[in-house]
């Protein structure tokens, strides 16, 4: 990404080729897909359907508790007048949400983390507007999530384009809560300063170093970094947040617990059976399945183990800790704080707390979220509107450069780059060195068959298969000068190929589409924030199997 001052940002829509299968069904209407799902994003009458739902469920003594709640976890640092103003929105009966999440990637993980938190905000504005009632976006925060590898890296482009992996040495074993990990001062300055060295020089390096230090003077969790950096990016937006680990949170949530743990059975048989479905259907969300699981953890000596259930007794994973079903239901009523979701049963957790209108999710979470319509119902709830995340993809003026450079388009962009970058090449010059090598082997062959007849006609025995033999050596040689001659070839334009390797690096780093790689502080670094408050401001139109790009 390259490096220029601030500019205005324009928004381009086009078709997006990276969805999946299962996408691709989702996103049109009448797919049959929708039988999966509760309610369908593209009915009108299912957003109504809906409504009507969440006022039969309205339940003013729970909202009012839920915000003392949220105004708690965000008390003191978190309380931009934006964010003040959408508590307050929020306590009101009638009031709805659109949610999403992510886990607390180290500030803030890939560039869809903050693409989530966009969309949260723009459709919570346009469902407002076209609603004619308050809706306020939250953001979930998977803090009770203990996969430290995912969360303790960001990726970004140094000064030649390459995409460089920064990891934040943390010595911890074990599967422990994410948000029970301590991050010091010393640490993440540290580890900044190391950033800000293999990050290229520009006029806004100083700029999101100071503001991330600023954002820690105390040893500090995990998933309360990656809050204070939500916050600093979206608070002004009204963006309310909440870990899931958040201790007054759990007690709020033990009444559910209590039916997780007692049903833990009937909601594994009902996303088993969906799993079957959809696997007939030809579609695999990967999520691994047990007859036994009852997808929730509890914490032993402060690390998490999924458990698993027979007909006498729940048990963790590694079989060391058993429970009967009384005695874990005492652990809930003692300590809450123990206990936490897995992918299953965290949207059924959001729905018991939140009065949701839309969860926006990404491609992986859409496919799982249809393995739990029936689960949902089986609890007494129904799965709220699922919409799919909008993809978007940053186009700078480096990378317009090289558009340009080499005559692509948008949507060339989007095709096979590598094979783009190939075509080029073969451009120019006059002939391709494939076809050159390929005739003179096909001449060879012709010499070499027509030689052969004439020694087996006059001489016999095993001269053919001499002649083959000798003429396979040939044919290595040809591929051996094939070889250099491409070598020297792409010597000659190894300038514009390199360029060629830079736009590749931007568009699709380690061949995954941008926005799952590259971190905000790479675009930051590079353009300043006031982009994104830029793109706060629009209005995209998110229309179905496109990509937003933004142009700066």
């Amino acid at each position: 990404m390259g490096q220029f001052a601030p500019c205005r940002m324009r928004l381009k829509q086009v078709d997006n080729p990276w969805l999946s299968r299962l996408m691709l069904a989702y996103n049109q209407k009448d797919h049959p897909i929708h039988s999966m799902y509760e309610y369908n994003p593209f009915d009108e009458n299912d957003y109504k359907n809906r409504l009507k739902y969440l006022e039969e469920r309205e339940d003013l003594a729970r909202r009012e508790e839920l915000t003392r709640i949220l105004r708690s976890y965000h008390t003191p640092e978190l309380l931009h007048p934006a964010v003040e103003s959408n508590l307050e929105r929020l306590r009101k009966p009638g009031t709805l949400v659109v949610i999403g999440g992510q886990q607390a990637g180290l500030m803030t993980g890939p560039l869809y983390t903050i693409m989530k938190a966009v969309a949260l905000i723009h459709l919570a504005r346009k469902e407002e507007k076209r609603l004619g009632r308050p809706v306020v976006p939250v953001f979930w925060i998977a803090g009770e999530d203990h996969d430290l590898d995912e969360v303790d890296h960001i990726w970004v482009q140094d000064a030649q384009a390459h995409p460089i992996r920064h990891r934040l040495p943390y010595d911890q074993k074990g599967k422990y809560p994410i948000s029970s990990l301590k991050i010091t001062p010393q640490q993440l300055h540290g580890w900044l300063d190391e950033l800000s060295l293999i990050l290229p020089d520009s006029e806004f390096k100083e700029e999101w170093l100071s503001q991330c230090k600023q954002l820690i003077s105390e040893p500090v969790s995990w998933s309360r970094y990656f809050a204070r950096l939500m916050h600093f990016l979206f608070g002004k937006w009204g963006l309310l947040l909440i870990d899931a680990s958040y201790p007054d949170l759990r007690q709020f949530e033990k009444p559910f617990f209590q039916q997780l743990i007692k049903k833990s059975r009937e909601v594994n048989q009902k996303v088993m059976a969906a799993s079957s479905a959809l696997e007939q259907m030809g579609y695999d969300t990967s999520v691994e399945m047990h007859e036994q699981k009852m997808n929730l953890f509890v914490q032993i000596d402060g690390e998490r183990h999924l458990l698993y259930r027979n007909d006498d007794h729940c048990f963790t994973k590694d079989g060391f800790h058993r429970f009967t079903l009384e005695e874990l239901l005492n652990q809930l009523e003692k300590h809450p704080e123990i206990f936490s979701n897995n992918v299953v049963t965290r949207p059924l957790m959001q729905e018991f707390l939140f009065p949701t209108l839309l969860f926006v999710g990404g491609p992986g979470e859409v496919a799982y979220w249809g393995l739990l319509k029936e689960a949902f119902r089986e609890l007494g709830l129904k799965m709220p509107i699922v919409y799919p995340r909008p993809s978007f993809l940053i186009v700078d003026r480096r990378v317009q450069k090289r558009m340009h450079q080499f005559a692509l388009t948008c949507s060339d962009l989007l095709t096979d780059l590598e094979r783009k970058k190939q075509e080029w090449l073969e451009e120019q010059t006059s002939w391709t060195l494939s076809s050159l090598f390929e005739e003179m082997k096909h001449r060879v062959s012709e010499l070499y068959q027509s030689l052969s007849q004439v020694l087996d006609e006059e001489i016999g025995m095993d001269l053919p298969v001499m002649v083959e033999k000798n003429k396979q050596k040939v044919w290595e040689q040809i591929d051996f000068l094939n070889h250099y001659a491409e070598r020297q070839l792409a010597l000659k334009y190894e300038t514009e190929l390199r360029r060629w390797d830079e736009l590749i690096q931007s568009i699709l780093p380690r061949k995954r589409p941008q926005e799952r790689v590259y971190n905000i502080l790479s675009v930051w670094n590079q353009h300043g924030i006031e982009w994104l408050d830029q793109l706060m401001e629009d209005a995209p139109a998110y229309r179905r199997n496109e990509l937003q790009l933004i142009i700066m």
